[in-house]
């Protein structure tokens, strides 16, 4: 019950932000887009009918192809904006919790009540996983409703997008609160954690450019075994879209590669192709438990070095 109440009051600290509003309207208004447009065979439609674009692309049997549909809401909706503009707005809207959290006057009267610091870090870490757990509901949710009433495509795996997405904010979060608690500053946070999102994900992209891309750069052996190594150990941040792509079976990148791409880019774009092809067949297991072990070991860091402030 303690918990449960420090998870609701962190969530209603969020709504006073103008953040949490500009998330709501963000998703509203992505919905609201979607609607104006219309996939028909043959053709797309813009502004219910304003303006037309004839195009067999997304046609299939005389049906739309839905893989190509998931492929686009996977790819733009919840990898892009979701996935990448509102994490980015969720880290800066939670990146404050915890420092004003343990500003004098504040801290004194947490710590001063029956529960143990552990456990009102806990709580305090649980009530951010909720505010993008609303976030991820509602955009989820409201495109999942746009794309099946307007476009006639239900594609029940896309709301797998909703865990998804609070597993990436928890992989990151977690360094957050750990910078939080260490530097008590809200810069600080958001900074380093952007900092970390991009070498997570620099990582990856360098790893797969080592073992499918380019394989004969496995001749550097040190700074080969040194990237795989690090691959293994930090989250996996870019799997999350792969994962999505997964259950919402999609489209693969493959069919929006251009016919006509140029012979020196065709290679980067197969290589691309076939990363992704390996990352979607991947276990969900190493994927997802590898980065939960470096999430577990950083936030008991953070709980960790909380417990032993002296406010």
């Amino acid at each position: 019950m303690q918990y449960w109440a420090l998870i609701v009051d962190c969530f209603r600290q969020s709504r006073d932000r103008k953040i949490f509003w500009v998330m709501l309207i963000m998703s509203i208004i992505v919905a609201g887009a979607m609607a104006c447009v219309g996939f028909e065979p043959g053709k797309v439609t813009i502004l219910f009918g304003m303006w037309e674009i004839d195009t067999q692309w997304l046609t299939a049997g005389g049906g739309l192809r839905e893989d190509l549909i998931a492929g686009i809401i996977v790819d733009i909706l919840m990898d892009t904006i979701l996935g990448q503009v509102g994490i980015i707005l969720v880290i800066i809207a939670t990146a404050g919790f915890l420092p004003t959290w343990m500003d004098r006057g504040s801290i004194d009267v947490v710590i001063s009540k029956p529960m143990s610091r552990w456990g009102h870090f806990l709580g305090r870490y649980l009530g951010s996983m909720a505010f993008i757990l609303f976030h991820a509901a509602v955009f989820v949710g409201l495109t999942f409703l746009a794309a099946g009433l307007r476009w006639g495509c239900w594609i029940p795996g896309y709301l797998w997008s909703i865990p998804l997405v609070v597993l990436l904010f928890s992989y990151l979060y977690c360094v957050s609160a750990l910078v939080a608690v260490v530097f008590r500053s809200t810069v600080a946070a958001v900074m380093l954690t952007l900092f970390a999102w991009c070498a997570f994900s620099g990582i990856q992209v360098t790893d797969d450019l080592f073992t499918t891309t380019f394989p004969e750069w496995q001749k550097y052996r040190t700074a080969y075994k040194t990237i795989h190594l690090a691959r293994w150990i930090v989250p996996k941040t870019q799997d999350i879209t792969y994962l999505a792509k997964r259950y919402a079976k999609a489209a693969g990148a493959e069919e929006f590669m251009p016919a006509d791409t140029p012979e020196n880019d065709r290679r980067m774009m197969e290589g691309a192709v076939k990363v992704e092809a390996e990352r979607i067949a991947m276990s969900p297991v190493y994927t997802i438990g590898s980065s939960l072990m470096f999430e577990v070991v950083v936030l008991l860091l953070a709980a960790w070095k909380f417990a032993r402030t002296d406010f």
